[in-house]
Order: C-alpha cells, then sequence, then structure tokens
C-alpha cells in the first residue's frame, strides 16, 4: 500500500505525467481490418482509463452523509502500437483528474457522481453510481454493497464513447484506516460518428474487474490510495476530499 499511495502521489504531482495523455482524434491510414483491430484495442485500454473508479469503502454514509474530492488516475496501455497508428500519437497511459462527490440516502442508498478530463486531449468524462450497502457496516460488523455505474464521454470529434459497471465490494473499519476491496464486470461501447464511421465499426468490450484500496480518516479529511485491474490494465487511482 506504501509503494502505491508513493507512485500515485508522484503521478498527481509531476506535469510532465499528464503531457504524455491520450490523444483521441483517430485517423485510419491502414487497411480496413488492421484499423478495425488496432480500433478495439484502443477501446479496451480506453475502458479501462475511463470507466468509474470506486474510491472508497463499502460502508453506508447515511442520511446526512456528504462527501466531496479531488482525484488523480493513472492507467498503463496495453495497446500502445495501435494508439501510435491510430492517433500518430506515442501513448503509453492515460492520466486524468477530476472531481467527485457523493450523498448518503435512506436504507443503505448512496449516490455519486463524477467529473474529469483527460489534460492535453480536450476530453472530458462525467459518470455516475447507485450503491446499495446490503450491510451497512458497524464497529464489529464489516460492510457490503453492490454498485451499478455508468461513464461518457464529450470532446471526442467522431466517436460516442459509454460504459457501465456492476461491482460488489467489502470494507472494514479499523480506528482511522478502513481498507476495501471488490470486484466486478465492465462493458463499454465506442461508436464511430461522422466521416469515421465510414472506416470503423462500432466496438464492444467487456472484461472482469477487481479493486482494493484503502481510506485513511484524519477527523474530515479523508486520503484514499487504490489499486485497479481491468482485463489486462493497471490503474493507480488517488482521491483526497472530506466528508461530513
Amino acid at each position: 500500500m506504501r509503494r502505491l499511495l508513493a507512485a500515485v502521489l508522484t503521478l498527481s504531482t509531476v506535469p510532465g505525467a499528464w503531457a504524455a495523455s491520450a490523444d483521441f482524434d483517430f485517423s485510419c491510414q491502414n487497411a480496413p481490418l488492421d484499423c478495425q483491430q488496432q480500433f478495439r484495442g484502443v477501446v479496451e485500454d480506453t475502458r479501462a482509463a475511463l470507466n468509474y473508479k470506486a474510491l472508497g469503502p463499502a460502508e453506508a454514509t447515511g442520511l446526512l452523509g456528504f462527501g466531496i474530492g479531488a482525484f488523480a488516475t493513472y492507467t498503463e496501455t496495453e495497446n500502445p502500437g495501435a494508439w501510435r497508428s491510430l492517433t500518430g500519437s506515442d501513448v503509453d497511459q492515460v492520466g486524468m483528474v477530476g472531481v467527485v462527490a457523493h450523498k448518503g440516502l435512506p436504507f443503505g442508498i448512496d449516490l455519486g457522481a463524477f467529473y474529469t478530463t483527460v489534460p492535453g486531449a480536450d476530453v472530458d468524462v462525467f459518470g455516475a453510481e447507485v450503491r446499495y450497502a446490503i450491510l451497512e457496516g458497524g464497529v464489529a460488523s464489516p460492510a457490503l454493497a453492490v454498485r451499478g455505474s455508468y461513464t461518457a464521454t464529450s470532446g471526442i470529434d467522431d466517436l460516442k464513447y459509454r460504459s457501465y459497471g456492476l461491482d460488489v465490494s467489502l470494507s472494514k473499519g479499523l480506528t482511522f484506516v478502513t481498507p476495501y476491496v471488490g470486484a466486478g464486470y465492465v462493458w463499454a461501447t465506442a461508436t464511430p460518428e461522422g466521416t469515421l464511421a465510414t472506416q470503423l465499426d462500432k466496438e464492444d468490450v467487456s472484461s472482469e474487474r477487481f479493486f482494493v484500496g484503502a481510506r485513511f480518516s484524519l477527523l474530515l479529511l479523508e486520503i484514499t490510495p487504490e489499486y485497479e485491474r481491468i482485463g489486462d490494465n493497471n490503474t493507480y487511482n488517488l482521491r483526497v476530499g472530506f466528508s461530513f
């Protein structure tokens, strides 16, 4: 966990780490079949980078609960050759920075939303979640929750991207730290539009998802490092915020 926190803190404070973010300006210059295969590889990396992030434990926050924070994510691409072919750029990682908020409701339900941007790429990503705590958790018992999530993008020319997620997570508070772990599935769809639609077909990709993290709390301040694995991609997330 110490290594994970150090890695994400480094990425979130060094501008150069984000300067190499993804360029989503696509162009097909190869044979149609080659382009389609490369496009699928890019969509697989995009799914890992842009899906809804957990960024917190499973416990319900309650009717009066409210939280807000800033977060940063870093995803290692598994198909850099496909990015180079379709965008003309060397993309070894995709980084994002944004804001996230959640609000507790009765009956163990929490709603959440986020907005983020990919620096240097003029791409905005927004999403929402509904989480239900099957077990709300307490001093002596763990929390167990199921979550449904949705993300979408704007600012990508000639491309419509959407993803959906479903996961279950488990957490247990231990004084000032609450570790959590979860697993689920992510479905993503990338639909070419405009000129790109004459060169490429829609791609639907899906894969399992695993994540583990811990929330460190000091009065109202919270720091949450998280590791996420989607398909073959590794993603490192960090949230810094407050809860009331």
